[in-house]
């Protein structure tokens, strides 16, 4: 019984034994257009070029690149209707929409989304 119990023990504690994460290896292969899309359309701000290394384990980012795909996913997100929709659904606004000129219009018609959002789920109370 008491071998039984000692080998459960063995078997549980090797079975916790922890895995390192280690970084994804540099392949040098980072699409920096498709990261600066990507991170435009999720509301991120615009990262540095040290977070862009460490995020991507890239040590030389490829900023223009990085804006150019930034700007193209701005022009997507950072759209009157888009936010309406995006505040209707209860979703914050986009910080990616913020440094543009014409914010204060966007944040206008994301707060009136978010203000008929509110209104209709009292109405389905």
């Amino acid at each position: 019984m008491l071998r039984l119990i000692l080998l459960t023990i063995a078997f549980v504690l090797t079975g916790c034994q922890l895995t390192p994460v280690l970084p994804a290896a540099d392949t040098g292969k980072t699409n920096w257009y498709q990261a600066g899309y990507d991170d435009a359309i999720a509301g991120a701000v615009v990262k540095d070029d040290a977070t862009l290394a460490a995020n991507y384990n890239n040590l030389k980012p490829d900023r223009s690149r990085y804006l150019k795909g930034y700007a193209s996913g701005q022009k997507k997100i950072c759209q009157p209707d888009a936010l309406h929709t995006r505040g209707v659904n209860g979703k914050l606004y986009p910080a990616s929409c913020d440094g543009l000129n014409n914010a204060g219009q966007l944040r206008e018609a994301w707060q009136r989304g978010m203000d008929q959002g509110a209104r209709d789920a009292l109405e389905k109370k």
